[in-house]
């Protein structure tokens, strides 16, 4: 039988993975509404070759192995490396908007998990706070093992986003579910990725996409954030 810690571990990662969840994501779209209005995305099977591209070669490198390298610094209660580690990620990413709702969601993700985790403290002085690092350093004083941590966050980044698309193009439920299906061996992929990479392996970018964050804010109407 599962001991009981494992289980409020479990129950507590379903929790914050849970769409319902006010963490901000939302009211976040990280350009895909910019490549919606421009008529690059119009169905299920284009918005899954845009979610196939964004997971693997921006947000898998990037956000997925900050969790990772953050959890691993606090651990090891290295403060400073924490600090850097938040610092470093603020540059990757290069769109303003993206940087700015990546900080607004690790800014509410720490009020939240301040507010439903009596054992949670913050001893370290974030330059940012983005969304993953405080994830990462939250995993670490939960005690919550890596993988579990990455698969929660991965089904949180990866079902928020696909919300917002069928929100946008729009469609209906079924096809977002079915796109977060045909996901998941991908996202099993970059879990797997991120579990044995080193901070050596930290940055990477999708051009066309960096372009669309940076044209969001130039819309005319927009529904989210960046």
């Amino acid at each position: 039988m599962m001991e009981k810690f494992s289980l409020e571990k479990g129950l507590r990662l379903m929790q914050l993975a849970d769409s319902s969840f006010p963490s901000g994501g939302f009211t976040q779209s990280f350009g895909l509404e910019t490549m919606i209005q421009r008529g690059d995305i119009n169905s299920k099977e284009e918005l899954n070759r845009f979610m196939q591209t964004f997971l693997y070669y921006t947000w898998r490198p990037t956000d997925l192995l900050a969790v990772k390298l953050a959890w691993d610094a606090a651990r090891q209660s290295d403060g400073q490396r924490l600090a850097l580690l938040d610092r470093r990620l603020n540059a990757l990413k290069l769109p303003s908007e993206s940087r700015a709702g990546s900080h607004k969601m690790g800014k509410r993700l720490r009020q939240l998990l301040m507010e439903i985790d009596a054992d949670y403290t913050i001893d370290v002085s974030f330059p940012f706070g983005h969304h993953a690092i405080i994830l990462g350093h939250y995993g670490a004083s939960a005690k919550i093992e890596l993988p579990l941590l990455l698969a929660a966050f991965a089904h949180m980044s990866t079902a928020s986003l696909i919300a917002n698309g069928v929100r946008a193009i729009p469609l209906g439920q079924t096809s977002g579910q079915q796109v977060l299906a045909q996901l998941q061996p991908l996202l099993n992929t970059c879990i797997q990725w991120a579990v044995a990479a080193t901070e050596k392996d930290w940055g990477g970018s999708a051009p066309a996409l960096d372009w669309a964050a940076m044209a969001h804010e130039q819309l005319y109407s927009r529904i989210f954030m960046s």
